[in-house]
C-alpha cells in the first residue's frame, strides 16, 4: 500500500514538473540526461580499456619470461608471440588480436618488449570515439643468481675423435658466454674448471695437501710431479669431501714398464705379465754426442713419456674471471682414459665449503666455497664424458693397474662397476646437498649402463642430455646455460 502511494504522488510530481511554465527546465533536464549518460557510458568503456590494460600487461610478462627462459634455444620473438596467443585470448572484451614488438639487447641479456591492441567503444561511439588504443611495455631482464659452478668435462684421448673437443670448447664458450654476457666479471658469479681423465691435476702448488713420505720413494728423474694426484683409496675417502687434513693425497706416478716388476702406491711389489703392460713411458734417447739419457717429455703432450704420462690440464679453481676460464677451455687438450668419479669428486671438493681456505687465489680471497644453502645463491656441476669407466692392465690411471686390485677387484668388469657407483655415489652427495647435477653423454662411446649412471646422477630427468654427435652439444650448452640464468621482470 505504502509503494502504490509513493508511486502516485512521483507520477503527479514528474507531471507538475513538465507542465512547468519554466522554459528552460525541459532542455536543461534533457542536457542533464545526456551528460549523465555519457559519463555514465564513458565509465564502461573506460573500465573495460583498464581490463584489457591489465590482461594485455600480463601476457606480455608471461611471454616474456617464457621467451628469456629460452632465449639462447628459441627465437624471442616467436616466443612471445606464442604465448601472447595463450594469456591474451583472441577476441578478449572485443579487442582485436595484439601485435608485438621484441628487441634483444646486445649481450643477449635484456629482452624490450611492447604490445598493442585496440578496444572498441560502446557507449564513447556516440561522442566520436569508435575505439581505444592500449599499448603495454615490459623488460626481461636475464641475471645470474649467485652461482658456484664446476664443469667437469672429459679430456681424454677418445676426445680427439669425430671433432668432439673442439666442439666441446665451442660449446663450453657458449655456455660461459650465456652466463657472462659481454662483461669481463659478473658478481656472486663464481666457475671452476676440472679437466679428468685417468687422472685430475690439481697444480703444484699445493704440497701440503700430499703424503710426503710416499714422494720420497719415487723416481722423477731429471722431471718433477707435474701435480696430478690418485684417490684415497683408503675408507672410501676417495669420494668423500674430506679435506686434506683428514686424509692428504698421493702424486700420480707413471711406473716405468717394461720391466719385470713395479712397486704399486701401496708399496707392494707386482710382476709384470710378459705382453700386458705398455712399455716405453719413459723414453730412451741417444743424443747426437752419443750420449744415452733418459727424456721426460711434458705432460700435456700425448706423445710424452715419463713418470707424469698422461697427466691431463690443471684445473681452475673457482674464479669471477671470464677471459681465465675462456683461455683455459682452449687450452684442453685429449689425452689417457677415462676415470669419471676422479673429475667428479675433485668437482665436489671445488664447491664443498669443507675446502674453505685451500683453493687460494679469488677463492680464498671471497671466503669460497660459500656454505650449502646460502641465501641466494646456487651450487651446480655440470658432468660430461664421452666414454666409459677404464680400468685395465694396458695403462696405469689414477687406480694404477687392474693387477693391483685397488678398486677392490682384479676381474675388469667388476672394476668398471665399481668406478661407476663410485661417480653415482658422488652424484648421490652433492644432490643431497642441494647441489644441482647436469650431465651430458657424447658420441656413441658410452654404453647403455654409462647413460643410465648418468640419467641417475642428474637432478632430474631433463637434467641428463645425450649427444649422440658433436653437432648437437651447443644446444645443450645453451639449454643448460638458460637453466643457470635467473629471470626477473625489472621494469
Amino acid at each position: 500500500m505504502f509503494g502504490h502511494h509513493l508511486a502516485q504522488r512521483f507520477n503527479r510530481t514528474l507531471r507538475r514538473f513538465v507542465e512547468s511554465d519554466s522554459g528552460m527546465t525541459l532542455p536543461m533536464l534533457a542536457v542533464s540526461f545526456m551528460a549523465m549518460t555519457g559519463f555514465a557510458g564513458a565509465a564502461v568503456d573506460v573500465a573495460r580499456m583498464q581490463l584489457v590494460q591489465s590482461r594485455l600487461s600480463f601476457a606480455l610478462d608471461a611471454a616474456g619470461l617464457a621467451a628469456g627462459s629460452t632465449m639462447n634455444t628459441t627465437t624471442a620473438s616467436s616466443e612471445v608471440t606464442k604465448y601472447m596467443g595463450a594469456n591474451f585470448p583472441a577476441g578478449y572484451l572485443g579487442a582485436a588480436a595484439p601485435s608485438t614488438s621484441v628487441t634483444e639487447s646486445s649481450d643477449n641479456l635484456t629482452l624490450d618488449l611492447s604490445a598493442t591492441t585496440t578496444v572498441p567503444t560502446t557507449f564513447m561511439q556516440v561522442f566520436g570515439v569508435p575505439n581505444f588504443t592500449v599499448t603495454a611495455t615490459s623488460q626481461i631482464a636475464r641475471t645470474v643468481m649467485g652461482l658456484e659452478l664446476a664443469l667437469v668435462l672429459d679430456n681424454t684421448g677418445s676426445m680427439a675423435q669425430d671433432n668432439k673437443l673442439p666442439a666441446l670448447k665451442s660449446a663450453a664458450t657458449s655456455l660461459i658466454n650465456i652466463l657472462y654476457g659481454n662483461k669481463t666479471n659478473v658478481r656472486n658469479l663464481w666457475i671452476g674448471l676440472v679437466p679428468f681423465s685417468q687422472s685430475v691435476n690439481i697444480g703444484t702448488g699445493h704440497m701440503d695437501w700430499l703424503d710426503s713420505t710416499y714422494d720420497a720413494t719415487l723416481d722423477w728423474g731429471p722431471t718433477s710431479w707435474a701435480g696430478c694426484v690418485e684417490p684415497r683409496e683408503a675408507n672410501g675417502k676417495d669420494i668423500t669431501d674430506d679435506p686434506p687434513s683428514v686424509q692428504k693425497f698421493k702424486q700420480y706416478y707413471y711406473p716405468s714398464t717394461g720391466i719385470s716388476s713395479f712397486v704399486g702406491s701401496n708399496g707392494t711389489t707386482y710382476t709384470t705379465p710378459s705382453g700386458v703392460l705398455n712399455v716405453n713411458k719413459w723414453k730412451t734417447v741417444t743424443t747426437n754426442n752419443g750420449v744415452t739419457t733418459t727424456n721426460y717429455i711434458g705432460p700435456y703432450n700425448t706423445t710424452s713419456h715419463g713418470p707424469n704420462y698422461y697427466c691431463p690440464l690443471q684445473v681452475v679453481p673457482m674464479t669471477s674471471n671470464k677471459t681465465t676460464l675462456l683461455n683455459a677451455i682452449n687450452a684442453m687438450q685429449p689425452l689417457g682414459d677415462t676415470l669419471i668419479p676422479m673429475g667428479l669428486s675433485w668437482g665436489w671438493r671445488m664447491l664443498s665449503p669443507r675446502w674453505r681456505g685451500l683453493w687460494g687465489g679469488e677463492m680464498d680471497t671471497n671466503s669460497l666455497p660459500l656454505d650449502y644453502g646460502t641465501a641466494h645463491m646456487n651450487k651446480a656441476v655440470v658432468l660430461l664424458t664421452d666414454g666409459v669407466n677404464t680400468i685395465d692392465n694396458s695403462d696405469h690411471g689414477a687406480y694404477g693397474y687392474l693387477l693391483e686390485g685397488r678398486t677392490g677387484t682384479t676381474n675388469s668388469s667388476t672394476a668398471v662397476t665399481k668406478l661407476d657407483n663410485k661417480a653415482l655415489s658422488v652424484c648421490t652427495a652433492l644432490k643431497n646437498k642441494g647441489v644441482y647435477v647436469y650431465t651430458i653423454s657424447l658420441g656413441t662411446g658410452t654404453t647403455t649402463s654409462v647413460k643410465t649412471m648418468l640419467k641417475n646422477c642428474a637432478s632430474a630427468p631433463n637434467y641428463y642430455f645425450d649427444s649422440p654427435s658433436s653437432t648437437q652439444l651447443q644446444a645443450i650448452f645453451n639449454a643448460i646455460g638458460d637453466s643457470l640464468s635467473n629471470l626477473r621482470v625489472s621494469r
